[in-house]
């Protein structure tokens, strides 16, 4: 049975009035019973949710989870790759000016919009500045940088996570290589979460994508954070993307993650990873509760089975009305 719920796509349909922040937005008004895992995300930027849609979406709607986002920047920092978009919002967006005035509601709106699909419950928005790329997390994390509100921040990670009694915190791989916000945000997760008693801490993981190109490897503890080493021992755990449903089973969940891309339009260049990803690897982090791996291990078979059933046609429906694969 279809469990019952209510969408509501704030950035086509409005609200009455705009939280405070840190405060929900509730996106996804929920009335059956939570009978599966609790998850947030925390992430950097809007559009870095992308990179667990299907595994959030299927929490959710298969499972009966709870999936909350929290994101720590406005996403100014996009601008560069609004070219197609600028039409669209009758803004010079690739204008570093006119960017960072207009992107941030653009892109709380884009991201709102692909919450809904993702069924996510609440989204938290620390509206904190997406200053530049940089790889170095220094740049927003040392003590003196004055990029971020650091204490903020601090205090929102603890307050949601402990409010929130989510059983797993998802968050980016750090590696040396990425946007030194998304390895900020990370660390930040992880030592909000090492905040919190053993008994009430979420097991925090890490999220690394496989393509047709590349089998990802796990993340190595990044120099000067202690806080970035891996559970010993804990083989990553897979999603796959591809798993297969519907008619003849053609579709599978690249579709999902592929609606929520497009969902980020201010953003060109996201829309050029739609369909890459085909299995999610998520590596689970040493300061993680005793019991996580098996946690995490239960959550990811769950995610794993089928969660629809196929429907059976007649002969009205076409000449491909059979459930069964052709010969090619």
């Amino acid at each position: 049975m279809r469990q019952h719920i209510t969408w509501f796509i704030l950035a086509l349909t409005g609200c009455a009035s705009t939280p405070q922040p840190g405060q929900p937005w509730v996106v996804t008004q929920i009335e059956a019973p939570v009978t599966g895992p609790r998850v947030l995300g925390i992430y950097a930027h809007p559009d870095d949710e992308t990179s667990a849609a299907a595994i959030l979406y299927k929490t959710r709607a298969h499972l009966g989870g709870v999936c909350d986002l929290l994101l720590i920047t406005n996403g100014e920092g996009g601008f560069k790759y609004s070219t197609l978009a600028e039409d669209l919002y009758d803004a010079e967006l690739t204008d570093e000016t006119v960017g960072r005035s207009r992107l941030p509601e653009i892109r709380r709106d884009e991201f709102l919009e692909g919450c809904a699909l993702m069924q996510i419950r609440a989204a938290y928005f620390l509206e904190q500045t997406d200053h530049r790329y940089s790889t170095d997390p220094e740049e927003v994390l040392a003590a003196d940088a004055g990029v971020w509100d650091l204490g903020r921040i601090e205090q929102a990670l603890v307050e949601r996570m402990t409010k929130g009694r989510y059983d797993f915190v998802l968050t980016f791989a750090p590696t040396p290589q990425t946007h030194g916000h998304h390895q900020a945000a990370t660390i930040l997760a992880l030592r909000a979460a090492a905040q919190l008693p053993a008994d009430r801490r979420p097991a925090v993981l890490c999220a690394r994508q496989e393509t047709a190109e590349e089998v990802p490897d796990p993340p190595a503890i990044l120099a000067g954070y202690p806080e970035t080493a891996l559970a010993a021992d804990a083989s990553p755990l897979i999603f796959d993307r591809t798993q297969p449903f519907g008619h003849r089973g053609r579709l599978d969940y690249r579709v999902l993650v592929n609606w929520v891309i497009a969902a980020h339009k201010s953003q060109g260049t996201m829309q050029l990873a739609m369909s890459r990803g085909l299995k999610t690897h998520l590596f689970l982090f040493a300061l993680s509760p005793p019991g996580s791996a098996e946690a995490a291990q239960a959550w990811l078979k769950g995610l794993a089975q089928p969660q629809f059933t196929p429907r059976q046609y007649g002969s009205s429906a076409g000449t491909n009305a059979s459930n069964s694969t052709p010969i090619q």
